[in-house]
């Protein structure tokens, strides 16, 4: 039997396998294979042929005895029922048995469909006995490591039927061998597109794509999540692939799809604690904790009520992120109170209620029962002294703010409690230096410093500031100075030792480590921190559950405070504006990674210029007014002012300055955003605009310009308002959109109302733009051009005109900014030609001429306007319905030779050209080809004359193509392939 040739189930992979060629990446040496399949050694096959048997004698029996039996089964219906036909093809279909055959005859049209059909994908079918064969060689190739034979036979498969599972994951194996990452992991995708109903071949997929990609791991999360949504179509029940798939979905940012997925697995899972735990991580970072709140108030609810080894499930870590949730929504008094309720409960004692009333102190958790037998309530006898003060972790004391001591308190073997854990130190010190207690912080961050194995330039910059507040500036810059021998790039400590030596009165020490700042600045990338705050150091390397949540959750929370203040936001954007500033000149130049590094700079800024509310109001006619409340405390935070006024100071006091400049008098309204002027941002917009649009993102340019027109900073301004429309013009010209490119040049008739250039630029983007002219004429713009004639016409007419001709158009009057009416003096004549020609290109040619000769009267001898009148003409004789054919001619033919005239006396070879093209091509339109010759031919004597080709517009290869169509249509080859050869060969 024939076997049928299929198509590979994509191009690329076609290509890819199709090429026979193996590629090595990570600069290994690359095989290229061109010798045919039949060169594979077979010498195998001629062994098993010399000793008489061969691999696929089994196959070939099986498949005879299916023929006969298809035989035997054609014989016996035919012997039963003489008129059936005994078409082999037709029973296939039909199936075998004549019951069968008879009961569907006697179905109802129709009903074989809903009965029969298929939903899914099909069944596999077998592979034949020469895949077989050939999938064992390619096996066995593969096996010993023949990796360039193994494709070539698993090509030739593909070749034969590309539907073949094997095939393809014998080839994602070569590749896999071949550290071929990208084509090894389509192999698999297509391999599991063959097993859609069977969820392993997409695990293994997704697998691959997490695991076996190395440092491309974060290019190929989407393939994973791809992976893990169609394990899910295959088994909607299967939770793992719902777990992986949210997972990759958390990584790559997707936080509401990984949310849903987990909710998903918790309706099945109920009171998961795990997913509980990414859960609440998720709502931390959607900045909605209250969500996870109440998930996990539901769970501890049901661990409370079941009295089966409640503290096992719910353990110490658990306690740790539902208290954070607390934090995180900043409900402290709550969070204090749950707290303590719920670590009494996992310590045995959820009895003692009573310990909530107790809100004064918290002798609950002394380590003795001295003031806890003051309460009343209290029974020492009940529950052991360990479930009270030594039950509660050391890290839940820190987060109730009270027992500092308790840290150094000495263990058994000497050493402070938290000894294994300087962090803990670090997390003190941190909140008593935010409240300002330095004293008291500098202790802890003595006790983290001689604690901890290798102490890091956070921790010294946050000593020397306490010994600031506590007016020790030796000690101060000893500390600063420790920072920056550990780590030369830590801008917090250039930046203090700079402030520093200002006050110390050390210009020359100050502005060395200014400049070191701002070159710091200028070369780090803008993803990298300034430091870690309080990494843990040392410790055993086995934590138990508690203190490693304890550990996560504490470098979550600086984190995420780091990113939500203020300054680290204007510090990021400080840097991306660097990017911004050193970047535009490779920008310009076309280089590639610059542009990309450029663009995403662009994007932060705008995005936070775009998110500033006070700039977007709901009354945008409302001007800017300057800052206030919150948004003024946004806005003193600039990218680069801080250290600008300390340069200029410090430049002052060593001499540097020329001249001292006198200070400006306060400025009531700002004309500033972060300290970069609102004209830079301006500018920033417009070349972010620009180079989306040219990346084909049209719709984010437009978003873009849109959101720069809307801003109340550049809506006043009539200079701003001008070139953002200009680049929105442009941005629409890269896209070819003739919608956006006509909706846009409206503002400029708009706003510049009877301004003959306003109405030349809506005619030349129109002409630019590389797209049919539909929008150019449609009823839209043609309405909105008579209105603007009207308009004039307004302004030219008496009262009395005005009464009788506009009685019901009282809003065509103009209007200035100060809604004083415009006076026209003259008509446009522009705007006249410009609605003639959308009239002419709508193919209303009578109406157009009405508007050609208004411009006509106003200058007669103006070529373009008798070119334009003439063929309005020329055009209204060729239409089926017209009063007088023969006089539209004339008339057509007696503008045209004004037209001619004006432009044969020319001195620019370039207009005597065109007069003479125009003229023929007129009469050659008319069918006077004896007419339109001699105008061709002047055409090429004019050829002869003036500059060369590379400098003018020469409309030679137009004629000549005329010529030799108007030639050959007559019947005269001759002479057609004569004006071919002699200007058209190239």
């Amino acid at each position: 039997m024939a076997q049928t040739q299929t198509q590979y189930p994509d191009p690329e992979m076609s290509q890819m396998v199709g090429s026979s060629w193996i590629g090595q990446q990570e600069g290994s040496q690359q095989i290229f294979v061109d010798r045919p399949l039949e060169e594979v050694d077979h010498s195998q096959d001629k062994n098993n042929a010399e000793e008489g048997f061969s691999e696929v004698d089994s196959d070939l029996r099986d498949f005879e005895r299916t023929i006969l039996n298809i035989e035997r089964e054609v014989l016996q219906l035919s012997a039963h029922e003489p008129g059936v036909s005994q078409d082999l093809s037709a029973l296939m279909r039909t199936g075998s048995g004549s019951s069968a055959s008879r009961s569907r005859v006697r179905q109802r049209i129709g009903q074989e469909a809903r009965l029969g059909v298929h939903k899914g994908p099909r069944k596999a079918a077998e592979p034949t006995g020469d895949i077989k064969l050939r999938l064992g060689k390619a096996s066995q190739a593969y096996i010993e490591h023949r990796f360039v034979d193994a494709a070539l036979i698993i090509a030739e498969i593909i070749r034969i039927n590309a539907e073949t599972h094997e095939a393809w994951n014998i080839l994602a194996s070569i590749f896999e061998e071949n550290q071929d990452v990208d084509n090894a992991l389509k192999a698999k995708i297509y391999a599991a597109h063959l097993r859609q109903k069977h969820t392993a071949p997409w695990f293994a997929a997704a697998s691959f794509a997490l695991e076996g990609t190395g440092s491309l791991r974060p290019r190929y999360l989407l393939n994973a999540e791809f992976c893990y949504a169609a394990a899910i179509r295959a088994e909607p029940a299967n939770l793992e692939a719902r777990y992986c798939k949210a997972a990759v979905c958390a990584e790559r940012g997707k936080i509401g799809p990984a949310i849903s997925d987990y909710k998903f697995i918790l309706t099945r899972q109920p009171h998961d604690l795990n997913i509980l735990r990414r859960l609440a991580e998720l709502f931390i970072d959607q900045n909605e904790p209250g969500a996870g709140i109440e998930l996990y108030k539901e769970s501890i609810a049901h661990f409370r009520s079941s009295s089966s080894q409640s503290g096992q499930v719910f353990d110490w870590s658990d306690l740790d992120t539902y208290v954070t949730l607390y934090e995180h929504e900043a409900r402290y008094d709550i969070a204090m109170q749950e707290l303590r309720s719920l670590a009494r409960w996992m310590l045995g004692r959820g009895a003692e209620e009573f310990w909530d009333e107790v809100l004064g102190d918290d002798r609950e958790w002394d380590l003795d029962n001295e003031r806890r037998t003051l309460v009343s309530s209290f029974n020492c006898e009940k529950y052991p002294i360990t479930s009270y003060g030594s039950g509660l972790p050391l890290e839940f004391r820190i987060k109730l703010g009270r027992h500092f001591e308790w840290l150094r308190k000495s263990s058994k073997t000497g050493e402070p409690l938290a000894s294994s854990d300087p962090y803990l130190f670090r997390i003190v010190a941190d909140y008593l230096l935010e409240v300002s207690l330095c004293k008291d912080a500098l202790d802890f961050y003595q006790n983290s410093k001689d604690l901890a194995e290798e102490v890091d330039a956070s921790l010294l910059v946050q000593m020397g500031k306490c010994f600031l507040h506590l007016e020790n500036c030796q000690e101060a810059e000893k500390c600063f100075q420790g920072a920056v021998q550990l780590d030369k790039e830590d801008l917090d400590a250039h930046i203090e030792l700079a402030r520093m030596y200002e006050r110390m009165g050390r210009p020359e020490q100050a502005f060395s480590h200014l400049n070191e700042v701002m070159l710091l600045r200028r070369r780090q990338d803008p993803g990298i921190s300034r430091g870690q705050p309080g990494k843990p150091q040392g410790g055993d390397a086995e934590k138990t559950s508690t203190k490693a949540s304890a550990r996560r959750r504490y470098r979550s929370k600086q984190q995420t405070k780091k990113h939500l203040t203020q300054a680290s936001e204007a510090e990021h954007l400080q840097s991306q504006y660097f990017i911004l500033q050193n970047e535009s000149e490779a920008v310009r130049s076309g280089d590639a990674a610059s542009i990309e590094s450029w663009m995403d700079a662009a994007k932060d800024l705008t995005d936070d210029f775009r998110g500033f509310k006070k700039f977007f109001p709901l009354d945008k006619y409302i001007k800017f007014l300057g800052y206030s409340g919150e948004s003024g405390a946004e806005t003193e935070r600039s990218l680069d002012s801080d250290l600008t006024a300390m340069a200029e100071r410090l430049s002052r006091a060593l001499g540097l300055a020329a001249t001292e400049q006198a200070i400006a008098p306060a400025i009531e309204i700002p004309d500033d955003y972060r300290g970069i002027p609102f004209s830079t941002w301006l500018d920033i917009f417009l070349e972010y605009a620009l180079c989306l649009a040219k990346n084909g993102n049209a719709r984010e340019a437009y978003n873009l310009c849109e959101a720069a027109k809307d801003a109340i900073v550049f809506y006043h301004s009539r200079e701003d308002m001008f070139l953002i429309h200009v680049c929105w013009c442009v941005c629409a010209l890269f896209a070819n959109d003739e919608e956006t490119c006509v909706s846009v040049a409206r503002f400029f008739m708009k706003d510049y109302q009877f301004t003959t250039d306003s109405y030349r630029m809506f005619a030349a983007i129109t002409r630019v733009c590389h797209s049919p002219v539909a929008w150019y004429s449609s009823g839209p713009t043609q309405k909105y051009m008579l209105r603007q004639i009207k308009a004039m016409d307004f302004s030219l007419v008496n009262e009395s005109q005005r009464k009788k001709y506009f009685a019901e158009r009282g809003s065509y009057s103009a209007r200035d900014d100060n809604g004083q009416p415009v006076i026209n003096d003259d008509l446009d004549i522009a705007l006249l030609m410009l609605y003639g020609h959308i009239l002419f290109s709508s193919t209303g040619y009578l109406y157009a001429l009405n508007y050609f000769l208004r411009a006509h009267s106003l200058d007669p001898e103006n070529p373009m306007i008798n070119l334009s009148t003439g063929l309005a003409y020329i055009h209204l004789a060729l239409k089926r319905q017209t009063d007088n054919r023969q006089q539209n001619i004339l008339q057509g033919t007696t503008f045209l030779f004004r037209y001619y005239e004006s432009r044969r006396n020319s001195i620019r070879n370039e207009e005597r050209q065109e007069a003479h093209f125009n003229m023929a091509r007129a009469y050659h339109m008319l069918g006077l080809t004896h007419l339109a010759i001699p105008y061709y031919s002047k055409v090429f004597a004019e050829s002869s004359q003036g500059t060369s080709s590379l400098e003018r517009e020469d409309l030679v290869l137009d004629t000549a193509y005329n010529l030799q169509t108007l030639y050959a249509t007559t019947g005269n080859l001759e002479l057609a392939e004569h004006i071919t050869k002699k200007w058209l060969v190239i």
